[in-house]
């Protein structure tokens, strides 16, 4: 007779969990809702007031903390020293004053409705923390995490990282027993800042040799278990000295992040951390009561507005005191604008030792989950909202009203001289960067356009190259860069929507700007196409061609075929974008009619077979398929040039044809 064995309740919690996560994931999917707020959705679906299928929460809160290390720790390989470095005013200042002010606010109005003081401060602080889980991982999902936003966004959510350990050790003095602050808290506050920096000495001394040493040793087992002793152990060892789990993690991350096994570290752990986070926005759903929830939904409801925009604008005024212009500010202050995970652990801690009751409690939960689940939404559509305050900021009576308001998105300095037939580049990222470089040693004139300071400051002092601070958006912005005398602009951003609105702004301008722009998904081309884009390159799909033209080469494939082969995968990709533009829009388009064909310049060099010939003999069309549109010869353009002219050495023909046709004639 078999007996069967005992099986852990986990096991069963995590198998129906998840297996309630796909059905809600797949329902979600449908109807576009962010992944986010799916698994919060399977927490409370999971819970006991609604299907009850959890046996072992607690289990589950200790994958939860698993999942919220991985995360700090993918997050820290991503965000350099150097960018902390870069950031501190904001993190330190910036971070502090919006902890501080909101704390404030939100005290006086929890008073004036008659909660007693030390519960309005206590609310007060589990208000304004907010949550670096979701935010995070909604900028890294959008690839936002190094925009300018982004980056504001990460100063503030360091900072209160870093405070919710003296916020622990605050949180008994708040309860009806305590008899008020002593030197142990100031001690414990002083132990916490030696130890960050501490951490981050030995780190960095020991790290490197570590990893070369794990890296040397070509395992890929050993990396694995090395990576994650690293990051589990320096968030147990910062947690026994006082500091968060994620503090310590962040920390362990951002050393990796200075060495160069850091995108080998990031692929490792990446797995880990999506299982591990989904437990964490499960148990937060868990904790949910309905009955709460539906008794009080129009006082939650109403609270959780007034939260979100408090927040937004508290932090944005933080941020814009400490130098960031008032689109980032905004942007940064609504991407912070919910309450966060810490906020759950404190107010645990205060609901155990009697600093909040059990109703405030509950309605707490309920609101911070409602602003939590507001946040993917609010997010992905900032960038409309964010347009559509600039816009009512460049009404010129407030111009006057209120100059201080808006000098940051209007006060330019000046480019050093008039540009004419330049190009604008939008947006100095890695990508920027790269492009700038090339057409530095080109030696064609160029200016850039970014919001970050930090990035004007260095191009203008360090690299010496024309850059203007402000919004794309802005009209008087992208007339400070003479964009009507531009002969391309090069917008070099991530997100989709902004790069759409900037696209409208310039051909507000200049109808006939030459608008140059990549996006990371095939699925937004359409979009910037209509907008007015001329080129949209994809990143996804460059990608694959790159990796297609290395496979071939490796095969020993020549290199005729392999263009040929390219040719014929770009024209099945812009057949692709045809098809679709027909099935949902019913219109043709010239830019992806001709798809198939390109206009190119080429220079005749001194041992080509073109040098000292008329363009009569060579019967072009004929015989390649091509036509020349124009010469340009010694400053002089011949346009429609006439048969009998005679190319010459140095000659640049700007020739027309398929993409095929060019591609041949362009080797000889």
């Amino acid at each position: 007779m078999l007996i069967a064995a005992q099986i852990p309740p986990v096991i069963y919690d995590v198998s129906i969990i998840f297996g309630l996560a796909i059905i809600v994931l797949l329902v979600c999917n449908y109807f576009k809702i962010p992944t986010v707020l799916g698994f919060l959705i399977t927490g409370v679906l999971a819970g006991p007031d609604a299907l009850n299928l959890v046996k072992e929460a607690d289990d589950l809160s200790v994958f939860a903390e698993i999942g919220i290390i991985f995360l700090l720790f993918s997050i820290g390989i991503e965000f350099s020293l150097k960018d902390l470095i870069r950031i501190r005013k904001q993190v330190f200042i910036g971070g502090a004053i919006q902890l501080f002010v909101t704390t404030l606010v939100i005290t006086v109005l929890c008073y004036y409705f008659d909660i007693k003081l030390k519960e309005s401060i206590f609310l007060g602080l589990l208000f304004s923390l907010s949550s670096t889980a979701i935010v995070l991982k909604v900028l890294q999902d959008m690839g936002r995490i190094h925009t300018a936003q982004g980056k504001s966004t990460m100063a503030i959510l360091i900072f209160q990282d870093i405070a919710i350990v003296p916020l622990m050790l605050l949180t008994p003095y708040l309860s009806k027993t305590s008899g008020g602050f002593d030197f142990n808290f100031f001690l414990v506050i002083l132990k916490g800042i030696v130890t960050v920096f501490m951490v981050l000495f030995v780190a960095r001394v020991l790290m490197p040799k570590l990893l070369y040493a794990v890296a040397k040793s070509r395992s890929s087992e050993l990396f694995l278990l090395t990576v994650l002793v690293v990051c589990l152990s320096v968030a147990w060892l910062t947690a026994q000295l006082g500091l968060s789990l994620s503090l310590g993690a962040f920390l362990a991350g951002l050393v990796i992040s200075e060495s160069e096994y850091s995108h080998e570290v990031f692929g490792t752990i990446l797995p880990f951390r999506e299982v591990f986070t989904s437990f964490f926005f499960i148990s937060i759903g868990l904790l949910v009561d309905l009955d709460v929830l539906f008794e009080f939904f129009p006082t939650i409801f109403l609270v959780a507005i007034c939260i979100l925009i408090i927040k937004t604008f508290l932090a944005g005024a933080a941020l814009f005191a400490t130098g960031s212009n008032l689109r980032i500010a905004f942007l940064s202050g609504l991407f912070v604008s919910q309450v966060g995970e810490f906020s759950f652990i404190l107010a645990g801690n205060g609901k155990s030792i009697g600093v909040i009751g059990n109703t405030n409690f509950q309605l707490f939960l309920s609101v911070s989950l409602l602003t939590m689940a507001a946040t993917p939404y609010i997010i992905q559509n900032s960038d409309k909202l964010s347009a559509f305050i600039n816009r009512s900021l460049m009404n010129e009576t407030l111009k006057k009203r209120f100059p201080l308001l808006i000098k940051s998105s209007i006060e330019l300095n000046p480019v050093p001289h008039k540009l004419t037939d330049h190009l604008v580049l939008i947006g100095y990222g890695d990508a920027g960067k790269n492009i700038s470089k090339v057409i530095s040693m080109a030696k064609i004139p160029f200016v850039i356009i970014d919001s970050d300071p930090e990035v004007i400051l260095t191009t203008r002092t360090k690299k010496r190259i024309n850059s203007i601070f402000g919004n794309a958006t802005n009209q008087s912005v992208l007339n400070h860069a003479n964009i009507k005398e531009a002969r391309v602009v090069v917008i070099a951003l991530s997100s989709p929507s902004e790069i759409r609105n900037i696209v409208l702004a310039i051909k507000k301008i200049d109808t006939g700007a030459f608008i140059i722009t990549t996006t990371r998904r095939m699925n937004d081309l359409l979009k910037i196409f209509d907008a007015g884009a001329n080129d949209v390159i994809s990143e996804q799909f460059e990608t694959s061609v790159e990796v297609i033209t290395r496979v071939l080469v490796k095969y020993m494939v020549s290199r005729n075929e392999i263009d040929d082969f390219i040719v014929k995968l770009r024209g099945l990709n812009y057949d692709m974008m045809r098809s679709i533009r027909y099935e949902h829009q019913g219109l043709q388009d010239y830019r992806l009619e001709i798809s198939d064909t390109e206009i190119l310049t080429m220079r005749i060099q001194k041992e080509s077979t073109l040098n000292g010939k008329k363009l009569s003999e060579l019967n072009l069309r004929a015989n390649w398929g091509i036509s020349i549109l124009a010469i340009k010869r010694s400053g002089n353009i011949f346009a429609n040039p006439e048969p009998s002219i005679t190319l010459n050495e140095s000659d640049v023909l700007v020739i027309f044809g398929t993409h095929q046709s060019v591609d041949k004639f362009s080797r000889i």
